[in-house]
């Protein structure tokens, strides 16, 4: 893709919103070859770096593109900000915000405190999690997990082998698991089939919580095998 945006000029941007931080994962780091050559991408701590709600990020190569973009050229509302210099714009040119939080803080000061190496484990243990749950949803009889997670989501269903019943009972054990409060889940359509799917991405959740999931969906697939008569 880097390739062909740049044979015919074209801007080319990475939404790695949610995974962009696994990068910091060394078993998986390849998987993030060629990012380096996109003109921007964005990535969001509050996902990642499991920082508080609201923190992302945008990094492009080339900061004036993004001052030409967002700055008020043609408006003397901000004519008294400094402009033009490339060493230091004024944050009210860089994008459409006047006023802005001071976002950066928020990341600064954890990595400050205690080091990138303490997110990256963070963030290989989601990664374990994620597959442990996919190996233990596979191995229970009438549940489809594929394929196996690349990074923290893992999507499956029960197979009822018949489509609407395989909906209906899905949509049910959805609704019990989040219903009972404990676990959230949500659910995805692949393909026509009503998947439920797991995203294994808070720094409070560990084995324990995982076990608890598949404890709930294995007591809640027997009430409902005996429902839908599969």
């Amino acid at each position: 893709m880097a390739d062909v945006a740049k044979e015919h000029n074209v801007w080319l941007h990475v939404d790695a919103a949610y995974g962009g931080f696994f990068v910091l994962v060394d078993e998986i780091k390849r998987l993030y070859k060629g990012i380096e050559r996109s003109d921007s991408f964005v990535v969001d701590p509050h996902k990642g770096l499991f920082l508080p709600y609201g923190s992302g990020m945008l990094l492009v190569r080339d900061g004036h593109k993004l001052f030409q973009a967002n700055s008020l050229t043609r408006s003397d509302i901000m004519q008294d900000c400094k402009r033009g210099s490339q060493m230091e714009y004024s944050p009210c040119d860089l994008s459409f915000e006047l006023t802005k939080h001071s976002r950066g803080l928020r990341m600064w000061l954890p990595l400050k405190l205690f080091g990138v190496r303490l997110f990256a484990s963070a963030l290989e243990e989601k990664l374990l999690l994620a597959k442990y749950f996919h190996h233990k949803i596979s191995a229970m009889e009438g549940f489809v997990a594929v394929p196996a997670p690349v990074l923290s989501i893992v999507v499956f269903y029960y197979d009822a082998k018949d489509k609407e019943k395989t909906d209906q009972f899905n949509r049910e054990l959805l609704k019990r698991i989040v219903d009972d409060g404990r676990i959230f889940i949500s659910s995805v359509t692949v393909r026509g089939i009503y998947h439920l799917r797991i995203c294994v991405l808070n720094f409070r959740t560990h084995r324990k919580h995982i076990d608890l999931c598949l404890e709930k969906i294995e007591e809640n697939m027997t009430f409902l095998k005996n429902k839908f008569n599969c």
